[in-house]
Order: structure tokens, then C-alpha cells, then sequence
């Protein structure tokens, strides 16, 4: 019996690496166990049970690693602080960050010390992905770098190399401390240091942007010690964000360029109108627009589609209890707009339009629309047209009726299946049947 035990339960569990002879011995002699007897005792086989699994060897537990520890308050002032710099377009100020003297021993970190000393040109894509989640490991770099941006500068940065008491300027990049401490100092011969904590590693200093500040108390830093730190110049991330808008209006400008009312329309109108555009992406069942309201605003979609609605319930009058009914007279797809002449002349819009999938779109409020010069908005009245127009009673009755026929078919499909599984004996959620179909009720 226990050696059958044995080979079970390494089958259980792959992570055995061996088997404590001694104490399968001690187990084999528990009273009541003896090979000469039939049966074994209650007490015998409780005992068995409670010990058998400390004959297995398994490998010791790896240690966890030392979270970084970051004041939550502090850390969520520096997002505000960047997101308000980002959204109002000024240039980020000279910062200077303390690691808290944090010392990186990460097998990830050490790796990435060994790609950084490369050229950019020499590391391979897996060397570029070692980067890149590298980078993500610094908080202070995720809280002003965007994602896209992040993965443009992972292929960029490098690491430099600097002995003690060397002066370091942070008016040309953004640098972060990997090894070692630096302290900051005013930029002048002496090296007068200032009233700032020591930067350990994880510390920052420097900008991302130039900055016309040159009297800033963190404008150059003295090395305490050897260090490892980590370079973003200026002129790296100002081509890797110029580069990103560049695809960014590109995107919109196609995107304006192939919906089928722009089709025709000059370059310059064109690229007034994707200036305007905001990409936004809505989750599935979403509702755009209400029928009867003005559109809340124009539309471009990039990906996904969407549902065209009307509200049957007063033609039909077959709403149940306050249950507004609607029959789908159209769908909206990628390369299609929507909202324009409904805000251009200020008419509610006479369907509703439901995201069937999550969709993609670029989006101009009302607000941003009045930036147009009046020759493009008027171009766009004359090209746009409604999105649906609204049927006949006779045309509602036909739709809706073609609707409930297939609602009910589904459902007998629905039914008649689930039927023929449980007289079966096959039932879901038991077994290898574990699709999520709808039981049957009694």
C-alpha cells in the first residue's frame, strides 16, 4: 500500500525530487501496518495518513526579492504634477529624485547593465524586450513616459560608467541612478553641494526636455562613489515623440482621407479635421447615441462595429411594461462616420447607435468643431448625410417581425440542444463538459 501511495502521488506532484529513506521506514513500522496483517487499525491508518507526505524531498522555497517601498502620497503629487504638464504642453522642470540608496541585485537588472553598454545597433529583438521590461522596473521613469514612448526608448538609452567625484550636468538628459550614489551640487567649480538629499539607486535627475532653468539647485550632481547610470538625451526623445505624432496624425489623416464622405475632399481640409480628431475606445453594448438627442459628437470609426437602432415601441405598441423595444436598421463599420449633420445643424439624432463590438474611433466634440474655419464646416454639411432616415410604419413592421422570427428560432435551437444533452446524461460543468451552456429548468 505505500509504496502504490508513493508512486501516485509522484505523479501528482512533478516537483519531488526525491524520497527521506529513514522516514519511509519509520512509516512502513507504524503499528498496525505490519505486511502480516489483513487489515489495518483506525488508529494505524490515521497516522499513515497524517505523515505519509513528509517522505517526499521537495526544493527549498526561493526567498521573495525587496519590494521597492515608495511613499503612496508622494508617488501620486509626481503623476498629478505630470499629468498637468503633459495635458498643459509646458516643459517639465529640473528634478531630482533619492533612490532611498535602493542597490539592485535582480538577475534582470544585472543583464540589463551588460545590453546597455551596447550599441543600440548591436543588441538583438531580445535584448531590445530585456530592455524594455528593464525599464519598466523604475517608477520614476514610468510616471513621465508613456508606453509608446517607453518602448521607442528602450532601443536608445545607454548606460555610462563614472568614477568617484566626477560632476555630472543634468541639463542635457534625463538620468537615472542603476548603481551607486551621486549628490547634488551647484554647477560651479568648487562643487558647492546644496540642500538635497544623497540620489541612490532609482534616483533620478535631469529633465526629459530642454529646460531654460539654469539656476536650478539640481543641475548637476557630484558621484560618490563608482556609479552606473542611465542616459535619455534630449535629442533621443524629442525625435522618438516627434516620430510617434507623426504616426499619430498620419493614422488620423487616413482615417478622415477613407471614410466615404471625405473621399473627394483637398489635403488641406483633410488635415484641419484630423487635427481635431481624439482616439477613444469604447467597450462592446456601449451606447454613442441616443435617438432623439443631439449627437454628442462626430465620429470616425477605426476598428469594430456598431449597431443602428429605432425605437418601435409607439408604431409597434408592443413595449412590455416600460420595456422600450428597438429593430436594428443598419450597421456602422470600420471606415465610417457618424454625428455630422446632426451637431452642424442641431437636430436630434433619429437612431441610436450601440457599439456590437469594443470599437476604436476617433472622436471632435462639439467645442473642438468650432475651430473650424466656416468653409470646412460647410463642406462637411454638404458631404455628410444622416445616418438613417426614418421608416415607414409598414417598412418598422416587416423588420421587427424578421427580428422576433429569429430571437425565437435561436431560442428553439437553444432549447431543443440542451434538451437532447441532459436526456443523455451529459451535463455541463461535469466531466470534459465544461461549456457554459444554460441548464434546464424544472
Amino acid at each position: 500500500m505505500s509504496l502504490k501511495t508513493v508512486v501516485l502521488e509522484e505523479r501528482v506532484d512533478p516537483n519531488i525530487i526525491g524520497i527521506d529513506y529513514a522516514r519511509l521506514e519509520a512509516l512502513c513500522n507504524i503499528p498496525g501496518l505490519e505486511s502480516n496483517e489483513t487489515t489495518a487499525s483506525d488508529e494505524a491508518h490515521r497516522a499513515f495518513m497524517k505523515s505519509y507526505k513528509d517522505i517526499f524531498i521537495r526544493p527549498p522555497k526561493p526567498l521573495p526579492g525587496i519590494p521597492w517601498i515608495e511613499d503612496n502620497n508622494k508617488r501620486g503629487e509626481k503623476q498629478g504634477e505630470a499629468s498637468e504638464e503633459k495635458a498643459s504642453g509646458r516643459k517639465p522642470k529640473m528634478t531630482a529624485s533619492g533612490g532611498g540608496n535602493r542597490v539592485f541585485h535582480g538577475p534582470l537588472i544585472s543583464q540589463m547593465l551588460k545590453v546597455a553598454k551596447k550599441y543600440p545597433v548591436e543588441r538583438s529583438p531580445a535584448e531590445h524586450q530585456l530592455m524594455l521590461s528593464a525599464l519598466k522596473l523604475f517608477p520614476v521613469l514610468m510616471e513621465q513616459i508613456d508606453p509608446p514612448e517607453l518602448r521607442y526608448i528602450s532601443r536608445m538609452v545607454m548606460i555610462e560608467s563614472w568614477d568617484r567625484g566626477h560632476m555630472i550636468f543634468g541639463t542635457s538628459g534625463f538620468y537615472i541612478v542603476v548603481r551607486g550614489s551621486v549628490r547634488p551640487c551647484r554647477n560651479t567649480q568648487s562643487a558647492e553641494p546644496v540642500n538635497l538629499p544623497v540620489i541612490g539607486a532609482g534616483g533620478s535627475f535631469g529633465t526629459l526636455e530642454a529646460c531654460e532653468e539654469s539656476d536650478s539647485d539640481a543641475n548637476c550632481v557630484l558621484t560618490q562613489e563608482p556609479c552606473e547610470i542611465l542616459k535619455i538625451p534630449h535629442g533621443s526623445y524629442a525625435k522618438v515623440r516627434k516620430e510617434l505624432q507623426g504616426q499619430d496624425f498620419a493614422l488620423k489623416q487616413n482615417l478622415v482621407q477613407q471614410c466615404s464622405f471625405y473621399h473627394d475632399w483637398p489635403r488641406l481640409s483633410v488635415q484641419k479635421v484630423a487635427n481635431l480628431l481624439q482616439m477613444k475606445t469604447f467597450p462592446a453594448h456601449h451606447v454613442l447615441v441616443k435617438e432623439g438627442r443631439v449627437c454628442p459628437f462626430i465620429a470616425f470609426i477605426h476598428k469594430g462595429e456598431c449597431n443602428i437602432l429605432q425605437d418601435i415601441g409607439t408604431v409597434m405598441k408592443l413595449a412590455k411594461r416600460g420595456r422600450i423595444n428597438c429593430v436594428v436598421v443598419g450597421q456602422l463599420g470600420p471606415l465610417e462616420s457618424f454625428g455630422e449633420v446632426s451637431i452642424l445643424t442641431d437636430q436630434p439624432s433619429p437612431c441610436t447607435v450601440v457599439t456590437q463590438t469594443p470599437v476604436q474611433a476617433g472622436i471632435i466634440a462639439p467645442d473642438k468643431l468650432k475651430e473650424l474655419d466656416s468653409v470646412t464646416r460647410s463642406l462637411m454639411r454638404q458631404s455628410a448625410k444622416p445616418t438613417c432616415g426614418k421608416l415607414t410604419e409598414e417598412e418598422i413592421s416587416k423588420q421587427y417581425v424578421r427580428q422576433e422570427r429569429q430571437k425565437e428560432w435561436e431560442h428553439v435551437k437553444k432549447t431543443v440542444l440542451s434538451d437532447s444533452l441532459y436526456y443523455n446524461g451529459i451535463l455541463p460543468g461535469i466531466g470534459k463538459w465544461t461549456e457554459n451552456r444554460s441548464k434546464k429548468t424544472h
